[in-house]
């Protein structure tokens, strides 16, 4: 093929990631209106029940010595009366964590708590698993969950449980927040998507009417509902957002609470988050291979709005993707002026418009360091996006598998995988493709790979030296 005729085909490629990317971009800046045009309408919180229900708390634990007692304390210091009160430790360790939960169990049960220590020998169905033994032996009707680096606040059942004053509501769920400020870039990054899940895609899902999921933690569901959906199932990575989407299916409605804040360890170290984000993009995915089917008869919104949910992660990976083609799309505009105004040009300005008034606009209300956030977290989420390819197509490939629990504090060390090579590898090439749309006289069009260069360095580099 000639010259002319290759600036075409890349071209046509390129605007074609460009068009898919912007079935997400679309969303997202959809969401963030909907955040924005829906700030004034909080639902008001109902009054709490003059006969409180009785709750099950329900603590699921895989190796967490660091941690265990810290979160006992925290369920055992709650605001609810002893006797309306029960705490099940789900615990599937073969660490010390039984030993020095026990300690902690003790002191507990001396002060009239009602604590039960269950353990299993086979992790069957790992997290999901143990939810699904457990409900049997819970006593509540309510149950919250939380996981090992969760610290809930005294008053966070007062906060959730009135708003099952309304029948219809099956699940309720509380806002994720920082245990401590942020150290690490990694820290940062991380807390930045998490403060941006909640206060705007949940805020915007749940005030407009669409679906939104439990997270797995910090939110309390309606035992009967548990049953009435399925009960927990293993067959993905996603056991929260498969329950959610069940129950959501058979009717019943989701809470909210914005105000209602659950303290959490955020990952400290690229390795801890490696092993979060991937079973989080692989369980995500096999809900997307899980989803359609089980939309049955609802409505084209629903199902185009529940995808687009649940295969939120082809984001950086589509990013990535145009920052790895960028150089050759700058050299092919050179042949083809018009097509490459619509496939290099605008995108590749468009992309760095919204990111740029992003961050002007946070380091203007909140900081330039909450401004320079925006760029940072950019950088690490495309660094990000090998690994949540891999992690996503083994999803598509097979349901099931380990459920990886994410190290906590600075503990996740340890050999670096072998992927850090590929990221290393495409970081040097988007580097690349940043050296030739700069060669190509687009400088404009260099800034995404230069981005995406950076970001899977730094992430790779943090994995080898934490």
């Amino acid at each position: 093929m000639n010259p002319s005729t290759i600036a075409a085909v890349v071209l046509a490629l390129v605007l074609g990631i460009w068009l898919l990317l912007n079935c997400w971009i679309n969303y997202n800046t959809w969401l963030i209106w909907l955040a924005w045009r829906l700030r004034g309408r909080v639902p008001t919180r109902p009054a709490l029940p003059a006969v409180l229900p009785r709750v099950t708390v329900q603590l699921p634990v895989y190796n967490e010595e660091a941690v265990v007692q810290r979160l006992l304390e925290a369920v055992g210091a709650l605001d609810w009366p002893a006797d309306r009160l029960q705490i099940q430790l789900l615990d599937d360790s073969t660490d010390a964590t039984p030993v020095l939960a026990e300690a902690t169990i003790a002191r507990l049960r001396a002060r009239g708590l009602d604590v039960a220590h269950l353990r299993r020998t086979v992790r069957t169905g790992y997290k999901a698993g143990a939810l699904h033994e457990a409900v049997t032996a819970a006593t509540g009707e309510f149950i919250l969950i939380l996981d090992a680096d969760f610290v809930p606040a005294p008053d966070l059942l007062k906060r959730l449980i009135p708003w099952f004053t309304d029948p219809k509501i099956a699940m309720v769920q509380g806002r994720w927040g920082p245990l401590a400020p942020p150290r690490t870039l990694i820290e940062r990054a991380g807390g930045h998507w998490i403060d941006r899940h909640f206060a705007i895609e949940q805020v915007a899902r749940s005030r407009s009417g669409q679906f939104f999921h439990f997270n797995g933690s910090g939110g309390v569901w309606r035992r009967s509902v548990i049953a009435d959906a399925g009960g927990w199932s293993a067959d993905t990575l996603a056991e929260d957002l498969d329950l959610s989407l069940r129950a959501w299916l058979r009717g019943w409605r989701f809470a909210f609470d914005h105000d209602a804040v659950v303290p959490a360890e955020i990952p400290a170290t690229a390795a801890a988050l490696r092993i979060q984000q991937s079973r989080w993009s692989r369980g995500a995915f096999q809900m997307a291979r899980k989803a359609l089917p089980a939309m049955g008869s609802a409505g084209w919104r629903d199902r185009i709005t529940v995808m687009l949910q649940v295969t939120g992660y082809s984001f950086p990976i589509l990013l990535l993707a145009l920052a790895l083609t960028a150089g050759a799309a700058a050299w092919a505009r050179v042949y083809h002026p018009l097509l490459g105004f619509f496939a290099a040009d605008l995108p590749m300005a468009g992309f760095f418009v919204g990111l740029g008034a992003t961050a002007l606009l946070k380091a203007w209300t909140d900081g330039w360091r909450r401004g320079w956030l925006e760029i940072e977290a950019a950088a690490i989420g495309i660094g990000m996006a090998p690994m949540l390819l891999h992690a996503g197509l083994t999803g598509l490939r097979s349901f099931g598998g380990e459920f990886k629990r994410t190290p906590k504090s600075a503990r996740a060390r340890g050999q670096a995988p072998p992927i850090v090579f590929v990221e290393t590898g495409l970081g040097l090439a988007s580097l690349a493709s940043a050296t030739w749309a700069l060669a190509s006289g687009a400088p404009w069009v260099a800034l995404l790979p230069l981005l995406a260069g950076v970001g899977l360095l730094t992430f790779a580099w943090q994995t080898v030296r934490p």
